[in-house]
């Protein structure tokens, strides 16, 4: 009985086999590869805010170099050290733009901050000390009615096309 159960399953096999199909594809992989060079921006800095306590609404303090200091006067007691980022060595003798994300998250220990990033200038007259022209960053910071004292960081990417 094992004898004609094996040679049955042999003979099946064989004729799925000689009347199976084959079909095929061609697949074309591709990459395209571009090398991102590098230029340089220094730190976007709110400095040292010093806000009232007991605020019941939140408070936008606003930084840039270009325009001087902004800020909510009636809630902020002080700010200092504050500077937008500046990204200079960019040549300036091909045409892009800076793109800059819409906000930055600022975590710490206490809690998470935002801040709204404005792109300022990109002109061949903002010359920087290299030759070619630099990018302003500046921001706007919204600061929570209940925020707790502490440091606050983040980052961000800018990106430039030409």
């Amino acid at each position: 009985m094992r004898k004609y159960f094996l040679t049955t399953a042999v003979a099946l096999l064989c004729a799925t086999t000689a009347n199976a199909t084959t079909d095929y594809a061609e697949v074309t992989a591709k990459a395209t590869i571009e090398v991102a060079g590098t230029f340089e921006c220094s730190d976007l800095d709110f400095g040292t805010i010093v806000v009232k306590s007991g605020r019941t609404e939140n408070t936008i303090v606003s930084i840039s170099d270009y325009n001087g200091e902004v800020f909510d006067k009636e809630h902020v007691l002080s700010i200092s050290d504050w500077k937008s980022a500046i990204c200079t060595g960019i040549n300036n003798g091909t045409a892009g733009n800076a793109s800059v994300p819409p906000s930055v998250e600022l975590t710490g220990s206490n809690g998470t901050l935002y801040a709204s990033l404005h792109y300022a200038h990109n002109s061949d007259s903002n010359y920087d000390d290299t030759g070619g022209f630099y990018y302003e960053i500046d921001a706007s910071l919204t600061i929570p009615k209940d925020v707790k004292s502490g440091e606050y960081t983040g980052t961000f990417t800018i990106t430039r096309t030409y």
